[in-house]
């Protein structure tokens, strides 16, 4: 799965569901897998300057200078995203 800002794979990083409660003492209670969450490996900078100009290609103000300061979008909700029930990526962590 890419990242809808940078093109960078995600990483998955973990998956999250909900607890389904045991109906008998015997019937022992597990978790019921909803989704995958995944992190934008882009969200704390680029690696290269190349991964920079490809990604800023569109901002006629961008100085090459300050490539090094330069991260995805993602960094606004730190990189994560989520799928839902679904399978529909999302912006940010679930809750």
């Amino acid at each position: 799965m890419e990242c809808p800002y940078c093109g960078c794979e995600l990483v998955q990083t973990d998956w999250y569901g909900y607890k389904v409660y045991g109906e008998h003492y015997w019937i022992p209670d597990h978790w019921e897998k909803t989704g995958d969450i995944f992190t934008c490996s882009h969200h704390e900078g680029f690696d290269t300057k190349e991964e920079v100009i490809e990604y800023m290609a569109e901002d006629e103000n961008f100085q090459l200078e300050d490539w090094e300061g330069i991260c995805c979008f993602s960094d606004t909700f730190n990189g994560n995203f989520y799928t839902d029930k679904n399978g529909n990526l999302e912006e940010g962590y679930p809750c």
